[in-house]
């Protein structure tokens, strides 16, 4: 992981240690909203309910596509497709897909142009398992057509 996301995650980390028995759990909902899945995202992209912005989401799916939107280090931005499914009985199967824009050099080395043959640890490649913190933010039409919500990746992490 680059060494500002570190950096940044351990500032926060220290930060929640040091308010933590201050801060209650009302004071933590107030900044992640649990209810928001790649599920509800689905539903909002399909008009169901309404856009819940403002807090943060925790979201967990799989890559099951990379888009480098602006391949410069200094200007990097790439734009992530994240799914997750859910059976129904032992036929039907349903998927939740949602788009994650990350932005900043330091999303550089960890969304590679080329998938690199043995990825490390921190490098984001297609059929990885991710954790994101995001917000949701609008809903968009993909070049297919289909609505998706897009949310601003803010911090991840692989899952392996």
């Amino acid at each position: 992981m680059p060494r500002s996301i570190l950096l940044l995650a351990c500032c926060l980390l220290l930060f929640v240690c040091v308010l933590s028995p201050a801060a209650s759990r009302s004071d933590f909902e107030k900044v992640v909203d649990f209810s928001i899945t790649l599920k509800t995202l689905a539903a909002v992209a399909e008009g169901k309910t309404p856009l819940s912005t403002g807090r943060l989401a925790m979201l967990e799916g799989t890559v099951s596509n990379v888009t480098i939107l602006d391949k410069e280090q200094e200007t990097f931005r790439v734009r992530v497709e994240i799914i997750s499914g859910e059976w129904f009985g032992l036929d039907d199967v349903k998927s939740y897909t949602c788009l994650v824009e990350f932005a900043g050099p330091e999303y550089f080395k960890v969304f590679p142009a080329k998938a690199p043959r043995n990825p490390g640890p921190n490098v984001v490649v297609q059929n990885n398992r991710l954790v994101v913190i995001g917000r949701p933010f609008q809903v968009i039409k993909t070049p297919l057509g289909e609505n998706r919500v897009l949310v601003e990746g803010l911090f991840l992490r692989v899952v392996r």
